[in-house]
């Protein structure tokens, strides 16, 4: 015991670095360390500089209410069992920073140690990660862009992945980090997020480039006029983007002949035209779409024409060659298809989101005041669905994807103004202390909350509440920016 207690400080530093390998490649990992640390900090730990630590932060009491709104919430939920798993996953964004705060001792050398090596796990991640999709379109088995994603959650590794450009720019600026390998950093994770395909890494990697392009330019002597430019830019370009995206494509038509159009299919492939593809759409359509996406008239000929990979690419669901390669633009062709021409909001993201919010905020608007309770948000959901006549079907009725009407349906008014003031005062903080990996944490968090419901898995909440452990408390800040809080 004796040689624990004098190690226990290295011990639970290596624990919580364990913890973020884990964040970005394995659940398990997470979980022991965390179970460990919180073990030995039970049987060996300094109770007295724990509690110190705690009234130093007094804003983790606010965190404590918010989780413990939820749970109070239990008290009006008819599901009690659905609750408790709900409370279980959001206890990560409490127990991270009260575990972390309360008993790491941080140095500035253990958050440089911390940076380097998620650095390191991120690059080999997305290593693997390309290889192993490689294979898979190889193999004819790639359906769906979240595949690329082998170690876990493609969203929240392309979360972390984009935020990880801050990490290394920060080292950058305290001279640990080379120009060159900076560069070449960024410019590795900023390809691998453009193929993922995931608005809201796309979101956090926009937040991490502006943080970075105002630090580089505030200090020379023509701030002013090349921050105008740079927002010009940016304002150039984001209406051009919005330009493409709302204009429509020229009409796709449909196979004169539907049943020479089957025939002809049948001679190439063994998957009947008049039935569903590989991701479960019409492969009618998408046939239509693909031919029409190639320039090629829409007849049962084009079909004969057809190369067998092109014939691969349809029978797998894809609707052009741009979607098998993956990359922004066959985002922005599949943004185009759902705003324009799709009616069915089933198996496309954004009106299956849209559908998710108009459900969700019906259910606000009966429950305003207190929500429905932590376990009975699914319930309530579901119900809304069949009382609108919801055309999504019941494998796609899922939550809001929003974390800010997710909490007001399961809690109320109460714990969104909680969650809101969180982020907006150490938003403030990270911009009144120039401590910009803070801001960008942030600005993403609040970002990307509008589009994910980014406390309802462990991969988010974890996400959440480790920064926040090693970002927010008074002894990491002042490890961060060397000033004293």
């Amino acid at each position: 015991m004796k040689f624990l207690k004098q190690h226990l400080d290295s011990i639970y530093f290596y624990l919580s670095l364990s913890f973020l390998v884990g964040l970005a490649c394995s659940k398990f990992l997470m979980s022991a360390s965390l179970i460990l640390h919180a073990l030995l900090f039970i049987v060996a730990g300094d109770y007295t500089v724990f509690i110190q630590r705690l009234r130093s932060n007094q804003w983790l009491f606010v965190l404590l209410a918010f989780w413990g709104i939820h749970a109070l919430s239990l008290l009006w939920s008819s599901d009690v069992h659905e609750g408790w798993n709900a409370l279980r996953v959001r206890i990560s964004v409490v127990s991270l920073p009260l575990l972390y705060i309360g008993t790491l001792p941080f140095h500035q050398k253990h958050l440089t140690r911390y940076v380097l090596i998620l650095l390191l796990t991120i690059a080999t991640v997305i290593s693997l990660n390309v290889l192993h999709y490689w294979y898979l379109l190889q193999q004819n088995l790639a359906l769906d862009i979240r595949q690329l994603s082998w170690f876990g959650s493609h969203i929240r590794f392309g979360i972390l992945v984009a935020f990880s450009g801050i990490l290394a720019f920060n080292l950058w600026k305290n001279k640990l980090l080379s120009t060159l390998w900076l560069v070449t950093y960024l410019i590795f994770t900023g390809l691998y997020t453009l193929y993922s395909q995931t608005l809201s890494a796309y979101l956090s990697a926009s937040v991490v480039l502006l943080i970075i392009a105002y630090d580089v330019i505030r200090s020379t002597r023509f701030f002013r006029e090349i921050a105008l430019g740079v927002i010009v830019l940016i304002g150039l370009v984001g209406g051009l983007v919005i330009q493409v995206i709302v204009t429509p494509n020229p009409t796709c038509g449909t196979f004169a002949s539907a049943e020479e159009a089957i025939t002809a299919w049948s001679l190439r492939s063994d998957l009947p035209l008049d039935r569903l593809d590989r991701k479960g759409q019409g492969l009618m359509r998408t046939a239509e779409r693909y031919l029409c996406a190639k320039k090629e008239p829409i007849t049962a000929e084009s079909i004969k024409k057809l190369s067998q990979r092109d014939v691969l690419n349809i029978e797998n669901g894809f609707t052009s060659e741009h979607s098998v390669q993956g990359g922004l633009w066959s985002r922005i062709e599949e943004l185009k298809f759902e705003l324009h021409e799709a009616k069915d909001p089933n198996g496309h993201s954004l009106l299956q989101r849209i559908e998710y919010w108009k459900t969700a905020w019906a259910v606000i608007q009966d429950h305003p005041l207190l929500g429905v309770g932590i376990g009975d948000i699914n319930r309530e959901m579901e119900a809304k669905y069949i009382e609108t006549g919801s055309l999504l079907t019941p494998e796609n009725r899922h939550r809001s994807h929003n974390m800010y009407l997710t909490t007001w349906m399961g809690v109320g008014v109460f714990g969104v103004l909680l969650m809101l003031w969180g982020i907006g005062y150490f938003g403030w903080i990270g911009i009144k202390e120039q401590h910009l990996v803070l801001l960008a944490f942030c600005v993403i968090v609040f970002a990307t909350m509008c589009l994910e419901d980014s406390l309802e898995t462990q991969a988010g909440a974890s996400f959440v509440g480790f920064f926040t452990a090693i970002l927010c408390g008074r002894a990491g800040r002042t490890a961060w920016t060397t000033k004293n809080y």
